[in-house]
């Protein structure tokens, strides 16, 4: 007899029905009362068996495709094999002054330095953290005998969290390739030294370096590569000595040197205690910024997304994809998100340019310039074809949602306020969910949907959408160009399209709008119910501009006016370039509609 197998019938109910109704069809079985036999038992054993096998098959199949893994060991396989380096917790890090005071002394030092890993000590929730410097320092008199410490001349100082750890190994042939496991999951990638001496006596060492800072190769390079493993730990291997460069002998010690940094744990510290003394002199310490940039491993989401744009980039800059996977990959403890574009793409177009946008976790100018500093340097060594390097600063323009929904009370135990209050929550939820970095759209069929699904009383829901842009305006400054991610709504003869909130106009409430029917843009008075001014400029209903002219105001309280701007499509705003989309919950809002409808 012929059988047929459904392989796409695999939940246990269907297959036992199977295995049924194949005995059903042989004569010997042709009138048998399966359910009422012991039969039954065999045929859930063998549902049972083949319904895990099935799952197990199902699981193996995704676990082997980056697109679908679940497990953070898989991912970590996966993403090795294109060469792509899981990014490790990062140490936290403080901004700070330092100087020794010998004013009072009659004489004085040329100069003093403070040596490389010189730690300090803090307190966060009542736990001890200890930082430490990664440089050598210098200070010189400043004339008043205050000797501040610098690196390159800038007296604001990092100090990093962490504690210093070796590991010792005795190389082996180099034919077998070993590979040299840190038994720790908490190191920090980049505090790794690799030293090797000739034998485990030796004080001399070579230094050998990361391959993923290294941008020249040849065949006397020391190089060692450092990745996670599938069980959390890491592992360093070296070149074969044949391709890459040079590798330990057998018998050679290699000293490897690490950081294990509490990663989030270190974030905030605001006052450091100096472990030691320098020449007998207590160092004096002002806190330029808390302590931040700790962070946990990189996420199985983050993996899965920058993986194969590492792999794309093959360690060089070409395209505007390569930019970013190349800064995320060397400043992730202080960028969190990066968004870089051709100059063909930028309005206007400026050939020959490379715009990059940068989201950073810190406010601190320094920093901020330091990084710029360093990936211009990066970038320098990596770009394959010389173009100009420009940065931009983000453009966060916010949603505004006014929800409108259908409400019965007889399905539910909520009263309006209640039921209103827990669909501002799930509004809330849905834009901390979806925006907030750069490329993410917003939907209004996704928003509507979860707030239909927000409690059975919630019939149906409608939401108008409007984009909302912090305008700052600038003492001095009257002409200004003002941009949102998407098309405005063209003017009509009964509903304004622009509408700004209160601000100061020559000791006046003023607020800008645009003519009914007009893109031109006015100034009305509150306080006389009169136009102040009946043009100040125009916007642009296309590419989603405003020009304002001859506008000279000042701000009731804040250090912004918001200006919204009714979206040409309300549906959906996708955002381009440097725009950011997030939410203003303050300005949103849920109103409940009752009804008897079911």
């Amino acid at each position: 007899m012929a059988t047929t197998i459904r392989s796409t019938e695999l939940d246990f109910d269907t297959i036992k029905n199977n295995l049924k109704l194949f005995l059903a069809q042989k004569e010997q079985f042709s009138d048998y009362n399966f359910e009422a036999s012991g039969v039954s038992n065999l045929l859930d054993v063998m549902a049972y068996n083949t319904h895990y096998n099935a799952l197990l098959a199902n699981f193996a199949l995704n676990e082997s495709f980056l697109a679908t893994a679940q497990l953070r060991s898989s991912l970590v396989g996966l993403a090795s094999s294109l060469g792509y380096i899981v990014g490790s917790r990062t140490a936290s890090f403080a901004v700070l002054r330092m100087y020794l005071d010998y004013s009072s002394d009659v004489t004085k030092p040329a100069s003093v330095t403070m040596p490389k890993g010189t730690e300090f000590t803090t307190s966060i929730d009542n736990k001890t953290y200890t930082f430490k410097t990664r440089d050598v320092l210098t200070a010189q008199d400043d004339g008043n005998g205050l000797y501040y410490f610098s690196v390159n001349g800038n007296t604001n100082v990092s100090v990093f969290e962490g504690n210093t750890k070796t590991k010792t190994f005795i190389a082996g042939p180099v034919s077998e390739n070993d590979s040299y496991v840190i038994p720790e999951s908490r190191l920090d990638l980049d505090t790794v030294e690799v030293r090797v001496y000739n034998s485990p006596s030796d004080t001399a060492y070579d230094v050998y370096t990361n391959l993923n800072v290294t941008t020249n190769i040849n065949a006397l390079s020391k190089i060692f590569v450092i990745k996670e493993t599938p069980n959390g730990f890491y592992e360093v291997t070296f070149s074969n000595g044949t391709r890459l460069g040079l590798s330990p002998q057998s018998g050679n010690k290699i000293e490897i040197i690490y950081d294990v940094v509490a990663g989030p744990d270190g974030n905030g510290a605001r006052t450091f205690t100096p472990s030691s003394n320098i020449e007998g002199k207590e160092i004096n310490i002002t806190t330029t910024t808390l302590s931040s940039g700790g962070s946990i491993k990189e996420s199985v989401e983050s993996i899965r997304k920058n993986a194969p744009y590492q792999y794309a980039t093959q360690n060089r800059a070409v395209t505007s994809e390569d930019y970013s996977s190349l800064i995320l990959r060397e400043y992730g403890n202080v960028v969190s998100d990066v968004k870089s574009w051709g100059g063909e793409e930028n309005i206007p177009p400026q050939y020959g340019t490379v715009f990059t946008s940068l989201v950073f976790k810190t406010t601190d100018p320094t920093i901020i310039q330091s990084t710029k500093d360093g990936i211009r340097s990066l970038l320098k060594d990596l770009a394959v074809v010389s173009f100009s390097l420009e940065f931009t600063d983000p453009i966060e323009t916010f949603i505004e949602a006014k929800v409108f929904f259908q409400f019965n009370q007889n399905l539910t135990s909520l009263n309006k306020s209640s039921i209103e209050s827990t669909v501002k929550t799930t509004m809330s939820q849905y834009f901390d969910a979806n925006l907030g970095d750069f490329d993410q759209s917003f939907r209004r069929s996704n928003l509507l949907t979860l707030i239909d699904e927000t409690d059975p009383s919630v019939l149906s829901s409608r939401a108008t959408i409007e984009m909302q842009n912090r305008f700052v305006p600038v003492v001095g400054q009257t002409n200004y160009k003002v941009y949102y991610p998407a098309s405005i709504k063209s003017p009509d003869e009964t509903e304004y399209t622009i509408l700004s909130k209160n601000f100061r106009y020559k000791g006046d409430t003023c607020y800008l709008r645009n003519k009914l029917g007009s893109t031109t843009l006015e100034l009305f008075n509150v306080n006389t119910g009169l136009l102040a001014l009946d043009n100040v400029g125009s916007y642009d209903a296309i590419s989603g501009t405003l020009n304002l002219e001859n506008f000279v105001i000042s701000l009731i309280s804040g250090d912004h006016v918001k200006i919204n701007a009714i979206p040409a499509n309300q549906s959906a705003i996708t955002p381009v370039r440097e725009s950011i989309l997030k939410y203003d919950a303050a300005s949103s809002s849920a109103s409940a509609v009752l009804t008897d409808a079911l």
